[in-house]
């Protein structure tokens, strides 16, 4: 469960100090971490073009995403606009969406989409997972949010029917959770629309109203449960918390701890084989079950990488025997016909007929991020990065696990931390820091970073603390100890 709060922007209410761990080198990372390869096969007497992408996911300078088209859910935009604005070095286009609805407000995605933790878009689909271990999956899955409302001392729980998701003007009974990737205002008729900024109810409304920066709106439809069950419940000033959960196949049902994830469908190949089920993943359109058309598929080969390509035209079975001679072990069908794209290191390798709403891009991160696993626990809420050759964790979960004392001078800029008899001061923009009064000089100076985080040495920090670190350089993790 997590406080409300802006993970995509600076928030300077919400100070958490970092640390650094100690230097890295870039030894094991692929030559090419992003491939691509042209080929034709045979199948059945038929000869098919087929245009494939291979991706090493645990190449740390790289990041896998789904994106939205400018302007939130709902639009839609060039593929190639979207691969210039996100910076993409590869790309295909992502899940189903209502693309020939008229009014460009609503063409919504059919499938979930999350990108780093945050859940973009609800949805009940076959799924491509990326979880911390960075290995691809692919699993049926259902996505959604549980949000908590705190009066006094009472909580009550509401289960949104969807994020992002409107169900139209017939469904009175409807709770719809809205977060910044929906883009724009909340019109919507026949409901109320609570306000959440800073992770408390701000406003009770049945105007319309913007998603704040940062923020969300829970919208409930005007049916007489939600008049006399929910509402009554909901107060401008109740705290609120949020968290993503996941049901269906596989282990890890933690959402807010991976890094992407994107629903589409039909299965096409699991475990080598070809798996359609049509009646299982819930397609029943001809355009799908039966006929050739161009496709775009999504799978993961022997070797753990993510591989996307695109098929000149192809039926739902032909596409899963392709998949399975190129050698993947899972395999997804997405988005296809005028929607099928491609591109990979600056060649547009397939062309969609159409703007999109989404995509799944691969692009370079100007700082690895790094995962933290701090007593056991992979933590969701924090990263740290890698800045030159040393890499940035943060002190905040060391403070919440080590129940340490914590002060902030905004005056000063300098925090304070006091645990067990220990005292260190860390004051921004400075080359040292104070361990119980005494400087110390340190490799690089203390700064307050456009995510308005304290950033100081790991290994200072947790020796201070008396803890130990240790780094995984296959997935970029520093596992702390105290």
């Amino acid at each position: 469960m997590k406080l409300i709060s802006p993970k995509k922007r600076a928030a300077a209410a919400s100070l958490a100090v970092i640390v650094w761990v100690s230097a890295l080198t870039s030894s094991g990372m692929a030559a090419e971490p992003v491939a691509h390869s042209s080929s034709k096969l045979h199948i059945n007497g038929k000869s098919f073009s087929i245009q494939a992408v291979t991706v090493d996911v645990k190449d740390p300078s790289l990041e896998v995403v789904p994106v939205l088209a400018k302007g939130g859910v709902g639009h839609d935009e060039a593929f190639a606009s979207i691969i210039g604005r996100e910076q993409a070095i590869a790309a295909v286009n992502g899940t189903f969406f209502n693309a020939y609805e008229k009014n460009a407000y609503i063409r919504y995605p059919n499938g979930a989409l999350l990108a780093d933790g945050e859940l973009m878009h609800s949805g009940d689909n076959q799924m491509l997972v990326i979880g911390p271990d960075k290995i691809p999956d692919i699993r049926k899955l259902s996505l959604g949010v549980a949000v908590q409302v705190t009066h006094g001392r009472s909580t009550y729980t509401v289960k949104p029917w969807g994020v992002n998701k409107y169900y139209g003007e017939g469904n009175e009974d409807q709770t719809i959770w809205f977060t910044e990737d929906f883009g724009g205002w909340i019109g919507f008729d026949g409901g109320t629309k609570i306000v959440v900024e800073d992770g408390l109810i701000t406003r009770i409304t049945e105007d319309s109203v913007a998603v704040p920066a940062g923020g969300h709106v829970l919208f409930l439809g005007n049916s007489v449960n939600n008049r006399t069950h929910v509402l009554p419940r909901l107060h401008v000033g109740d705290s609120v918390t949020v968290e993503a959960h996941a049901s269906g196949e596989g282990e890890n049902m933690q959402p807010e701890s991976w890094l992407a994830a994107l629903g589409a469908g039909p299965r096409l190949v699991t475990d080598g084989a070809p798996d359609i089920n049509f009646a299982r993943d819930g397609y029943d359109d001809p355009g799908i079950t039966q006929r050739a058309a161009a496709r775009s598929f999504v799978g993961v080969d022997g070797d753990d990488r993510l591989v996307f390509g695109t098929v000149s035209s192809a039926t739902i079975a032909e596409l899963a025997s392709i998949a399975v001679k190129l050698g993947l072990r899972e395999a997804m069908n997405l988005d296809g016909g005028a929607s099928s794209g491609l591109y990979a290191n600056g060649t547009m390798l397939t062309t969609p007929g159409r703007s999109l709403s989404n995509a799944l891009i691969v692009r370079r991160t100007g700082s690895p991020k790094v995962q933290i696993e701090l007593e056991g626990k992979l933590l969701t809420d924090f990263k740290g990065r890698l800045v030159g050759d040393t890499t940035m964790v943060p002190i905040r979960p060391f403070l919440t696990a080590l129940q340490a004392d914590f002060e902030w001078d905004a005056t000063i800029r300098e925090a304070t931390i006091r645990y067990e008899g220990t005292t260190l001061q860390l004051r921004d923009g400075q080359m040292e820091a104070k361990v119980n009064g005494e400087s110390l000089a340190l490799s690089v100076p203390l700064s307050i970073l456009e995510d308005s985080r304290m950033y100081v040495p790991l290994r200072f920090v947790s020796e201070a603390l008396q803890g130990k670190v240790e780094w995984n350089q296959q997935l970029y993790r520093a596992v702390i100890d105290l």
